[in-house]
């Protein structure tokens, strides 16, 4: 059997589709292609994850197109990983955004499968706009990067107004419309905060994308909203520069970065950023979150003045197909620095941390941690975290799952 990925529609051969004349595609082995879910015709495969799939649905009467998330059979055996399914369903649906994208259904299969109906968007992961820029040598733009986050800011803003910390914000759960506007996705490892007792993430637990880890969030300890704040640092940084302030091919070595290496100055890698913007990164990447913007707020006051004096063309929308090369320089330093490296840049000398109140940011020097027996226990304390298991959910979610 065959199927049409544009409208589900069913074919028993090869060919074309009668009805809107896209392609036709083997159904194979996904026995999912081509049923029913919900309301909506499974029409396509969108994508594979570590934790299932994702199915491009369409309403066989209005036409109207989903996303729908399958849970694998091997995760629905597990109870965490279900709960965990669905609490991305109830966070989505308890804050309501209009930057976060949202989820319309969600039930089990016959075969006792977990599945989420949810909206479904044009355009692309901002991981394909910075790829792209980084293969093109072409710089995004700094206000179009800016209004980008400044909508991702607001989004998470009433998340953690909710109580809800995001955990796993990264450039694959950014997503960019047509327009340049910002969805965010996945909130499959969402906390909660116990609103009684103020904490979150209990202590002992790794999830999330290594490269996007607050340093207490790589040590196991317990994270609140300033873990987003930190992730939105690197993020700033990887959309300016086009690299990760941090790198190693071994786990343990990023983490132990986040934890304990001051972060790159972003201006050694695009010497056209502002000190002003370059200072807004560096706040979000302090290593203690109390050096950190205390919330979303006080990150896009910061952010909307340092870019106040950028010019208009720099304002222009991130476009998720982007235009031809005008300015392949604008990100190399002299001498030029290869892009796309797995290597670690050089690490600067102290910078600067800083520290807000009533949304106004004062910098103050940083000067790197005493070495003490006490980072030997944090050490210790993290390796017992990749043992017991929470440095398995790290190295798959490192592979893009």
């Amino acid at each position: 059997m065959f199927v049409c990925a544009e409208c589900g529609a069913m074919h028993p051969g090869a060919g074309f589709c009668a009805s809107d004349g896209t392609k036709l595609v083997a159904i194979g082995e996904d026995l999912l292609l081509g049923t029913t879910i919900g309301a909506y015709r499974v029409a396509r495969l969108m994508g594979i994850g570590g934790m299932g799939r994702v199915y491009k649905g369409v309403h066989p009467t209005i036409g109207s197109r989903v996303a729908i998330k399958v849970l694998s059979r091997e995760c629905s055996d597990r109870r965490d990983l279900v709960e965990r399914f669905f609490a991305e369903a109830k966070a989505v649906n308890m804050i309501r955004h209009e930057s976060i994208v949202n989820v319309l259904d969600l039930a089990m299969l016959p075969d006792g499968r977990p599945y989420i109906i949810m909206e479904y968007l044009d355009g692309a992961p901002l991981a394909n706009l910075i790829d792209a820029a980084v293969h093109q040598q072409q710089p995004l733009p700094l206000g179009g990067v800016a209004r980008l986050a400044a909508e991702v800011l607001d989004a998470l803003g009433a998340a953690h107004g909710k109580g809800i910390v995001h955990r796993d914000l990264k450039p694959d759960n950014v997503y960019v419309t047509p327009s340049g506007r910002a969805k965010v996705l996945d909130f499959g490892i969402a906390k909660l905060t116990d609103t009684t007792t103020g904490s979150s993430t209990r202590t002992g637990s790794l999830l999330g994308t290594p490269h996007y880890m607050a340093p207490e969030q790589a040590a196991g300890r317990p994270v609140d909203h300033r873990a987003d704040l930190y992730a939105m640092g690197v993020i700033l940084f990887e959309c300016f520069t086009g690299r990760k302030p941090f790198n190693a091919d071994a786990l343990f070595d990023l983490l132990r970065m986040h934890v304990e290496v001051p972060p790159p100055s972003p201006r050694q890698f695009r010497p056209d950023l502002p000190p002003e913007l370059e200072h807004v990164i560096l706040v979000a990447l302090a290593k203690q979150p109390e050096q950190r913007f205390a919330n979303v707020q006080a990150m896009s006051m910061a952010l909307q003045h340092a870019t106040s004096q950028l010019s208009p063309e720099q304002w222009a929308p991130l476009s998720v197909t982007r235009g031809p090369l005008t300015n392949p320089g604008a990100w190399s330093p002299t001498p030029p620095v290869s892009w796309g490296g797995r290597s670690t840049p050089p690490i600067p000398g102290p910078g600067h941390v800083a520290t807000e109140s009533a949304g106004q940011v004062t910098a103050h020097p940083r000067t790197p941690p005493a070495r003490t027996s006490s980072r030997k226990g944090l050490w210790i304390a993290v390796i017992a975290v990749l043992l017991v298991g929470g440095g398995v959910t790290a190295a798959v979610v490192a592979q893009g799952t």
